[in-house]
């Protein structure tokens, strides 16, 4: 049914069509008005209308039949998810008939919950034409789940999401530091929630508290509350370093604890480094925020009991520590004198020289054989050196000789294929003066170049002159 949000309340069947309705209406009002003449042409008959007047005088029934805000109920399906130009589209359907929506941007944008096929919705809206496709439409304004709120709804679907990724696995958690003393508490300074924290921490002098100041409440306060976790994780050292950051605000609403509902609050809390514990709200209340933490407490006071639960004992920890240490000297000490009086009774202590006097008469007969044992060896050593020398000597001396005989060889070769052999021989070797660079052709010369020759026994000097050119003296 369409529930219509008029003074004069107008209730229209789901299963009626369009058309089914504007002739009802048509009917209704042909006895208050005349019905004009239909123009048309000479022999009589009616002029056609064009698409667009036909699709103008539907939207113009529509605006006129319909009110101008109704309320729709029906299953969601052929949800399109958002488009890149930030538009939502669906269709609303019952058993017997359905209807396309489409919801704008600014809309859109206010929906907490993922919009999926198969919810049941109430929507909001009003019907239009959609004159490119000659259908009917509804643009919806606002969406609520039927049934439920929409913000419980988002709640169970981020809940679902997060639990698939195993962020409220146990074993990710990390543990809370047993004696911490550098406490950051990220909440807002008005809040009750830190005067319940700082009461119960004030009365351990020698912790180090931080407020880091953050919105708990309101547009854009997850974002800000996110963004303090992730500086903390980055700039901790800066302060001296964190121990332990408490999460924190009072009881409310859903809409009021809606922060820690977020998923950017959730993804930052997993991705801390600090261990995280939340106090949030009231004991029945329960965050996203609280199932990803390390610790859930259920209130502020909590949280602060659960950081200061071992400093309380810590005073009867240190005195047992102390007579479970004074246990373990005493003991030490006992042991080490049965080790003392069992050594004070062995037979080398009541007679040490007969040992001592035993190892050196030990030490004295090894070194004497040690001695007659090098002395045979060198013996040995001599006799074969004796034996094997003459043999060396020929062996070397053969060697000798072949060496010498190939190094000869080799200078014989190396002096005939020497500049001066071939000097000696007649040939001569000619270069630029200038340069020093050895002329192969003769093409290489040029006219009143300075050459030098050298022969085996000296060197001349010459000047070139033009083949070409006759002598005046000749």
């Amino acid at each position: 049914m369409w529930r219509v949000l008029e003074p004069e309340p107008v209730l229209l069947p789901m299963a009626d069509s369009f058309f089914d309705f504007h002739e009802r209406i048509a009917k209704q009002r042909a006895a208050a008005r005349s019905p004009k003449p239909a123009a048309g042409g000479s022999d009589g008959t009616a002029e056609p209308l064009t698409v667009s007047q036909l699709t103008a005088a539907i939207e113009k029934a529509i605006k006129t039949g319909v009110p101008g805000t109704i309320t729709v109920r029906g299953e969601v399906s052929n949800a399109s998810g958002r488009q890149a130009s930030g538009h939502l589209y669906f269709t609303l359907k019952d058993s017997a008939a359905c209807i396309n929506c489409g919801m704008w941007r600014d809309a859109a944008s206010r929906l907490k919950f993922k919009l999926e096929d198969g919810l049941e919705m109430i929507a909001t809206g009003r019907v239009s034409v959609y004159a490119p496709q000659g259908r009917y439409q509804l643009q919806v304004q606002s969406l609520q789940p039927a049934g439920r709120g929409a913000l419980e709804l988002a709640f169970r679907q981020l809940q679902a999401k997060l639990a698939a990724e195993g962020l409220f696995a146990a074993e990710r958690k990390k543990p809370i530091p047993l004696y911490p003393s550098r406490i950051v508490l990220v909440t807002s300074r008005a809040t009750a929630a830190l005067q319940d924290i700082l009461k119960v921490l004030r009365r351990y002098s020698w912790l180090k508290l931080m407020v880091y100041h953050v919105p708990v409440q309101g547009e854009g306060s997850g974002e800000q509350i996110a963004q303090a976790i992730a500086n903390l994780n980055r700039h901790g050292a800066e302060i001296g370093g964190v121990d332990v950051i408490v999460l924190s605000r009072g009881g409310g609403s859903l809409e009021d604890l809606w922060s820690f509902n977020e998923e950017i609050v959730a993804r930052a809390i997993a991705a801390s480094r600090i261990p995280i514990v939340t106090g949030i709200g009231h004991e029945v209340d329960c965050t996203i925020s609280d199932l990803v933490a390390d610790y859930h407490a259920h209130t502020p006071t909590e949280a602060a009991q659960v950081i200061a639960r071992h400093w309380n004992r810590a005073g009867d920890t240190v005195l047992q520590l102390d007579a479970r240490l004074d246990r373990a000297i005493r003991q030490v000490i006992q042991d080490a004198r049965q080790r003392l009086s069992g050594i004070e009774r062995h037979e080398f202590l009541r007679r040490p020289l007969d040992r001592i006097q035993m190892l050196g008469q030990l030490l004295d007969e090894r070194q004497k054989s040690a001695t007659l044992a090098l002395r045979a060896r060198l013996g040995q050593a001599r006799h074969r050196l004796f034996a094997v020398e003459p043999r060396l000597l020929v062996a070397a001396q053969s060697s000798l000789k072949i060496r010498v005989a190939r190094l000869d060889a080799l200078d014989r070769q190396l002096q005939a294929l020497s500049p001066q052999a071939v000097l000696n021989r007649g040939y001569t070797i000619t270069s630029m003066k200038k340069t020093g660079q050895i002329l192969r052709s003769s093409t290489a010369a040029k006219t009143g170049d300075r050459l030098l020759t050298r022969f085996a026994d000296g060197e001349t000097e010459s000047i070139v002159q033009d083949s070409r050119q006759m002598s005046l003296f000749e």
